[in-house]
């Protein structure tokens, strides 16, 4: 008896038709297994109890994550055994894509083991790890269709390669010392023995990874860590810290079984962890958290084994796309000098930054998704037959295909706002495309008429607040209603003003129910920095004096309404507070403000009351800048006011969701990023007996929204 089977979903660049000939030839199996487009077709020749028990074996194949799996007897064929068989092109469904794959411990056994002919080999893969979408031009994915094609293996390797009880058999990244890739460093020697000797120097190395550039100098090095500022043109923003193993992590922070487990994943994310004691100043400066991370490749695993943890942070001057060519990042080295350069001749063709997540209110969230995760689609429910590619916003950049249920978040980008970033992103929208097969696709975009996202999409449109909503329908697949709290910086709203502390109700559709007053703002990207001013303008609404030395500047420019904004932005009253608190009066990178607010409030001992009042459906925040202006000046500690202003934005939420009827309750926007925030209210509410969801696998910042505009088209 024979049977074709068809098997979608994450089965190809996994080891899948190695598995499947391994379990064929224990049950005594005739036949073939092909990769077919995205999909693997299987054709099995058996009695029925053999062919029963080949498909159980199938399913259990590790990695694979399968979405369909169709069975059909078809004509007998002479079988000689069972063999794996040149590809095909054909497509039935949208393809799963693999991530890219941390190297697996037993490649770094053999990494490490002296007399094994990999000793040292600095691209050592199998069929179970290794680079993937990165280096991915066209699918099936075989050898012939990633850069790895431009190496021929040698006698051993393709020996390996067809001998089915290998770990490379089949393993299209197969190389060893004798082929393949080589590494390079612009100190003469061997290049992994002088990368450590610049490291342990107090020198810094640039190293090409697997998605792109890092810059790497020992986090026990001020004077290292100091020059990767300058190189970078970073302020204040932490840096995180890769580490060679759990116990080296658990001597510097606190780890849950969660974080651990996310520590060790294949997708090797950076994790946001609470601080036992810290590194060199200016490696996690005044954050509570150390974003921890485990090497991902063989480079990495030695580095950290040899030097210690390793400041590890993309190699560009910040706002610019990431470094994944050695032209480009030769040139940086030109113009600033500082580094040496860890490079190799393997094509990166996706630049991929390394992957954000944290615990919190015992779920993993992720606040930056590329590396590891993507471009793994998320399963989300769908009305219309149609292909919809949704642009997501300006900042935090990234974009969602979606058809068939599937959704396909791309990878962090940065903000539009720069050139280069634009056209990596353009381009990457026309690769994935590509790569799924999507040709026809109708667009959705921010509404914002400025955005350079909308521009390019020239489509149908969302609401800023409304994608972001509509962002943790589409994750938990919700339907019918919701209650959301929507709070973040900056949204263009229906009514032309900046929406951002919004709560906004869904029943077959969106509608802002309640708000943060309006709050007249200097508009521009300074405004948006400056802590100072905002507060200066969130005073004079209240009827206070500005503080600010620009003072009279900005109360002429309020007065006369010269470039100004009406907001209603959760994000501003934190920053406002912040430099009213003398904690932070200036963003030198997104949300520090609001970041050194929160930490102060983490820091207090005693909570001072204060209330953020509702009437006529808005916040009203002139009281409570009132108050908490009077309680700072009369000497009240500023940490017992930042946790009562924690606790009075918690409570203005929880009291609205307390009087409605609805038991769905969303939060979302770069607010939420704020995990004494959140963990408030969702405690709360979930005591309360209120269903509260979260964005959990993409972020909730603006590198959510596409998902949400994706399943507005797809069912609003």
């Amino acid at each position: 008896m024979t049977e074709k089977y068809l098997i979608n979903g994450l089965v190809q660049g996994i080891g899948f038709r190695p598995s499947v000939k391994r379990a064929a030839q224990n049950l005594g199996i005739k036949g073939t297994v092909k990769n077919t487009g995205g999909d693997v077709e299987i054709l099995a020749q058996g009695d029925d109890a053999a062919l029963e028990k080949f498909k159980a074996e199938i399913r259990k194949i590790p990695q694979a994550v399968i979405t369909e799996f169709t069975a059909e007897r078809t004509e007998d064929s002479y079988f000689c055994g069972f063999e794996i068989i040149q590809s095909g092109s054909i497509r039935t469904q949208l393809p799963m894509l693999a991530p890219d794959i941390a190297v697996c411990d037993r490649c770094i056994s053999e990494f490490s083991e002296s007399d094994n002919r990999r000793f040292m080999h600095p691209f050592i893969s199998c069929t179970s790890c290794g680079p993937r979408y990165s280096i991915l031009q066209d699918v099936p994915y075989d050898r012939c269709n990633i850069t790895m094609s431009d190496f021929g293996m040698c006698g051993e390797c393709e020996r390996e390669y067809r001998d089915i009880k290998n770990i490379r058999c089949h393993a299209q990244t197969i190389a060893c010392n004798d082929c393949g890739p080589v590494l390079s460093y612009t100190v003469c020697g061997d290049p992994l023995t002088e990368a450590v000797k610049t490291i342990d120097g107090g020198g810094i190395a640039a190293v090409k990874d697997i998605g792109g550039y890092h810059f790497a100098c020992s986090a026990s090095s001020e004077g290292a860590a100091a020059e990767v500022r300058r190189i970078k043109q970073r302020e204040n923003k932490p840096f995180a810290v890769m580490f060679n193993s759990l116990d080296e992590i658990y001597s510097y922070a606190y780890v849950s079984e969660t974080e651990r487990d996310l520590l060790t994943s294949a997708a090797r994310p950076v994790v946001l962890l609470k601080k036992k004691r810290g590194f060199a100043p200016s490696v996690c400066g005044k954050s509570d958290y150390i974003g921890a991370f485990m090497p991902c490749n063989p480079v990495q695993h030695y580095l950290t084994r040899e030097c210690g943890p390793l400041v590890m942070t993309s190699a560009n001057i910040s706002g610019s796309p990431i470094i994944t060519d050695n032209d480009t990042m030769f040139k940086l080295r030109e113009q600033t000098g500082g580094f040496e350069i860890l490079s190799h001749n393997r094509n990166i063709l996706t630049p991929l930054d390394d992957s954000v997540c944290r615990v919190i209110c015992g779920k993993v969230q992720l606040i930056r998704r590329a590396r590891g995760y993507t471009p793994l689609p998320l399963e989300i429910n769908s009305s219309r037959d149609i292909n919809v590619l949704a642009a997501g916003g300006d900042l935090k950049a990234a974009f969602c295909y979606a058809a068939d249920g599937r959704a396909y978040m791309s990878q962090y980008f940065g903000d539009l706002e720069n050139a280069e970033i634009y056209e990596v992103w353009k381009n990457n929208i026309e690769r994935l495309g590509r790569l799924l097969g999507i040709h026809d696709a109708v667009f959705i975009s921010d509404m914002h008429p400025g955005y350079y996202s909308a521009v390019y999409a020239k489509g149908n449109t969302l609401q800023h607040h409304f994608a972001h909503m509509a962002s943790v329908m589409a994750e938990h697949k919700l339907q019918g209603s919701a209650l959301g709290f929507i709070f973040d910086g900056t949204g263009y709203g229906t009514d032309g003003c900046v929406w951002g502390g919004e709560v906004i109700s869904y029943d077959n559709g969106f509608k802002r129910i309640a708000s943060l007053e309006y709050t007249e703002l200097l508009g521009g990207d300074e405004a948006a920095k400056s802590s100072e001013m905002t507060l200066d303008c969130f005073l004079i609404s209240a009827g206070l004096k500005p503080r600010s030395e620009n003072a009279a500047l900005i109360e002429a420019a309020l007065k006369n309404h010269i470039n100004t904004v009406k907001s209603s932005g959760m994000g501003r009253l934190f920053d406002a507070v912040s430099a009213l608190l003398g904690i932070s009066g200036y963003n030198s990178y997104e949300g520090e403000s609001a970041i050194l607010l929160e930490a102060a409030a983490a820091r207090a001992k005693n909570t001072y009351s204060l209330t953020l009042s509702l009437k006529n459906g808005k916040w009203h925040t002139s009281r409570l800048i009132r108050d908490i202006a009077a309680a700072y000046d009369s000497g009240t500690d500023k940490d017992s006011l930042a946790l009562g202003f924690h606790k009075a934005v918690a409570d203005a939420v929880c009291d609205y969701a307390e009087n409605q009827e609805e038991k769905n309750i969303i939060l979302s926007g770069g607010v939420f990023s704020n995990r004494l925030l959140t963990e408030l209210c969702f405690d709360r509410l979930t005591k309360s007996g209120y269903n509260v969801y979260i964005n959990e696998q993409i972020p909730c910042n603006d590198g959510g929204i596409a998902l949400g505009q994706a399943w507005y088209a797809l069912n609003g």
